[in-house]
């Protein structure tokens, strides 16, 4: 990961805690200082697309699909922010770890992402099934490439379709 990109996350870490530590703040009100405000900053550099779509994603238009966090992102933050402030913890790297690690996404439908959250994370629970990258028609994946990932992931390029004059 590069030096700047680092220095965002331990900066945005620290900006975390000192909200979790004034009056009346949440750990996860703390949290959200980084998923709803400071994500935008720096998840070209680190949210990463898993290679799958589920299967009603695959057949969806675009205006009904989201990036989902299927590691529960927001959970694991701020039961970290909790911990750390309760322990008197100031441990940047595991943040920054953390967050490399839960920045992972899979391509699903709106309903799907409320199902996703509903089941906590139970796929199965919540009936999504996933499809690999490939199985898609190549026309639907440069439209999801296109839509989805293009500006929006970090490794979007490995899912890119080429055509013939580019290959």
């Amino acid at each position: 990961m590069p030096a700047d990109v680092r220095s965002a996350l331990v900066s945005i870490y620290e900006e975390i805690m000192w909200l979790s530590g004034r009056p009346n703040v949440t750990a996860g009100r703390a949290r959200a200082w980084y998923t709803h405000v400071m994500a935008e900053s720096v998840k070209r550099h680190i949210r990463r697309f898993t290679g799958q779509v589920s299967q009603s994603a695959a057949t969806t238009e675009e205006s009904g699909l989201r990036l989902e966090h299927y590691k529960r992102i927001q959970t694991t933050l701020t039961e970290l922010v909790d911990r750390h402030r309760r322990e008197r913890v100031s441990d940047s790297a595991e943040f920054v770890r953390t967050l490399v690690d839960f920045e992972s996404v899979h391509i699903v439908t709106i309903e799907e992402n409320y199902a996703a959250m509903r089941a906590k994370g139970d796929y199965e629970e919540a009936g999504i099934v996933l499809v690999p990258w490939g199985r898609i028609p190549s026309d639907r994946r440069a439209t999801l490439w296109r839509t989805m990932l293009r500006g929006k992931v970090a490794n979007a390029n490995a899912y890119r379709e080429r055509g013939p004059a580019e290959e």
